[in-house]
């Protein structure tokens, strides 16, 4: 019983890495179109 229960916490673990790796590249791309929106605001005041 032990031993399945290291296997589910590993299993956890595993998710929840996979999980903060999806929250990173998420929050990266917000990153890029919040960028994107800065410069077509900067163009269109430009204008």
């Amino acid at each position: 019983m032990g031993k399945f229960l290291n296997y589910e916490l590993r299993i956890t673990n595993y998710e929840l890495r996979i999980t903060n790796y999806e929250l990173r590249i998420t929050n990266y791309e917000l990153r890029i179109t919040n960028y994107e929106l800065r410069i077509t605001n900067y163009e269109l005041i430009s204008n």
